[in-house]
């Protein structure tokens, strides 16, 4: 019996290990996200998803959006304070190349090629001024592993360009046909967001 109990705790802290193994986030300069009070999506059509026709899942940005109003913040269009930019592994390739018609129709980030139309699946949550923002701090030479397939949102401070919180998806989202499956990833990617952990500062 007692060899029972002792192997009970290690089998919880095991499965812990597993749940928590499936996504990463980082706070690159250690800064106070309570500093920023409101937020808008940058646009960037690199991120597929098999669900639909769109570009980017309209599921994805839905979540998003819903747990950073729980963090606190405001939806803010015109002048936000940290900006939402959702990509993927995949994107390192891009997708023009595969379908030309991609960065005519819909902004993809960086907007190098020019500024098309913001994907549908971002409603009225992107930023206004997108078109001008230019290129984010350390954007290009990022130096962090992913997996194929896994999504990346980056939070980026308007003002400096810096990104200031990353979450990333360890299983591949990409390819998840499945809404709810994308939902509880993007879920459980913000579960470890600092406004959502008893200690925040």
């Amino acid at each position: 019996m007692k060899n029972k109990n002792i192997f009970i705790p290690i089998l919880i802290a095991i499965f812990c290990y597993a749940c928590g193994s499936q996504v990463k986030t980082v706070n690159p300069d250690k800064n106070s996200l309570k500093n920023y009070k409101s937020f808008a999506f940058l646009p960037n059509a690199n991120l597929n998803t098999n669900t639909d026709e769109q570009d980017v899942s309209k599921i994805v940005v839905e979540t998003i959006n819903e747990n950073m109003k729980r963090a606190g913040y405001t939806l803010d269009s015109d002048s936000p304070d940290l900006l939402v930019l959702i990509s993927s592994k995949k994107a390192i390739e891009p997708t023009a190349q595969q379908n030309p018609a991609l960065q005519k129709d819909y902004a993809s980030y960086p907007y190098t090629d020019g500024v098309g139309r913001v994907n549908p699946a971002y409603g009225n949550y992107y930023y206004g001024g997108y078109g001008n923002f230019g290129r984010i701090t350390g954007y290009d030479t990022d130096s962090y592993e992913y997996e194929a397939g896994a999504v990346i949102i980056d939070l980026v401070d308007r003002k400096t360009k810096e990104t200031v919180w990353k979450g990333t998806t360890k299983k591949n989202l990409v390819d998840q046909a499945d809404l709810e499956a994308q939902e509880e990833m993007v879920n459980l990617v913000f579960s470890e967001f600092p406004a959502f952990q008893k200690d925040s500062e």
